[in-house]
Formats: structure tokens, sequence, C-alpha cells
């Protein structure tokens, strides 16, 4: 967030901008004591727009505006339907919503994990390997560390990259790398590595296959892509949390 005073006269302006946001009927912005920064931003909307794109507007209002950047997670989002069939009421009458970002969202069956790159650090101990992977528009990394011995690398890089899948997959889905081993098949430099893909208490053995173009480390990681992208359309991805939904009792 850039240098700023936020001041009462400031707070006034700012809400009223957010007001004049499409779907925004509250807001209410919240300073810390110091006044040089902010503490939090609570929205109430209505309609029917993902909350999601509710908190892009007020954090892109606000850079254009006067040049702040907000933290996404300091914007709350309550969101008020008229709809029975997209909002259930409690007892007292609040409007009580589900938070998409916090479910699991089946990806399409055409979603692939795309290679990011990686990276090798060694001394005289231990090895690090730090994998970069992307599902989309998302970026995770991986990271595994051992023993700096020849035979330990290529494994490393295997655990690395399933790490970083392992950020984007629901908690019920478990891999556990198998075997990584360097074959020459017509000729060429093959790695095949093999996974056991395990949900609801089953196991299932995954095979994947990359010719060694630049480095091994790279053909390891792109095996393990080629054994778990032929099972991503079955797979349950998280939905990165970009923002909170509370009950409209707050305003």
């Amino acid at each position: 967030m850039s240098d700023h005073t936020f001041g009462r006269d400031w707070v006034s302006e700012a809400q009223k901008l957010l007001l004049s946001l499409r779907d925004i009927v509250g807001a209410d912005i919240i300073v810390n004591d110091d006044d040089t920064s902010l503490a939090e931003i609570n929205i109430l909307a209505e309609g029917h727009r993902p909350p999601k794109q509710i908190v892009r507007d007020v954090r892109s209002a606000l850079r254009a505006e006067y040049q702040v950047d907000v933290d996404y997670r300091k914007i709350s989002v309550a969101q008020r339907r008229d709809s029975e069939r997209d909002a259930a009421r409690s007892e007292d009458g609040a409007t009580i919503l589900t938070l998409p970002a916090a479910q699991v969202a089946e990806e399409p069956a055409a979603a692939r994990l795309s290679f990011g790159g990686v990276t090798v650090d060694v001394d005289q101990a231990v090895c690090r390997v730090r994998v970069e992977l992307s599902l989309g528009d998302r970026e995770a990394v991986g990271e595994a560390s051992g023993p700096n011995a020849p035979q330990q690398l290529l494994r490393l890089a295997g655990e690395a990259s399933l790490a970083a899948v392992g950020k984007f997959l629901a908690p019920s889905a478990v891999l556990v790398l198998g075997e990584v081993r360097e074959v020459t098949l017509a000729g060429q430099p093959v790695v095949l590595v093999g996974v056991t893909f395990f949900k609801d208490r089953t196991g299932k053995v995954l095979i994947g296959t990359a010719l060694v173009d630049h480095s091994l480390q790279q053909a390891v990681v792109c095996a393990t892509l080629s054994a778990l992208n032929r099972i991503l359309g079955r797979l349950r991805f998280r939905e990165p949390v970009e923002y909170r939904i509370r009950p409209t009792s707050m305003f």
C-alpha cells in the first residue's frame, strides 16, 4: 500500500466512491488508530454477482482514485439476495450465503498443469529442488530437500513436483511418489515416473514419461505431469480465497 493518511474526510469520500459502484449498497471503512493504514473494509452488496468480482471492483476503484492498494484479505463482503433459492435464512432473518472461494470446484476436463521452472540448489551436504507449476492463471511452488547425492536428485525433483501439485488439489486427494528411473528407449534418454494416487482409501498407480530434452530434472517434472494430466478432469481443485462473507446483521 502506498504512503497515505486516512483521515475522517478521506474515509467519508472513499465510502461514497464505493457506494457508487455496481451492486454495493453499504460500505464501512475502518482505519487503524494511527490513521496510516486500513484495518478492514466491510461491504454490503445486492444482486447475483460473485463477491470475488465485487472485491476486485473495490480494489480497482481505490487504486484508480486514491492510488491506494488494498490487500484483498482486508475486504469482507456480505451479500443480500431476494431469491429464496439463492439464500437460506436463519431464525433471526439474517441472510446466510456459502463462500464460493472456500468450496472445492470441479475443474474442466481440459485443464492441464503446466511446467514453469525447476531450480536446483546444491551445497556440500544438502540438495534442494524447487518446482514451479501453473494451472490456468494460478501458480504454485513445491520444494523438496535431501542428501546431496546423485541418486537422490531425480527423486527430489519428483517430490517437489508433487508438492506443487498438492497445493492445487483438494485434501481428499493424496499423491505419493513411487519410482523415478532414467532409461534408454529407441536410442533416446527417457525418464519414467510412477505416482500412486490415493482417494477414498483406494490407490491407483499412474505412469508418466518424458524425453530428456534439456535437463534430467525438467524431464522428471514433465514425466510427473504426464502421469497426472490424464486424470485432471476427475480431480477436484481448491479455489483461491480472495474475500470473506459475513452475515448482513453486522450493518
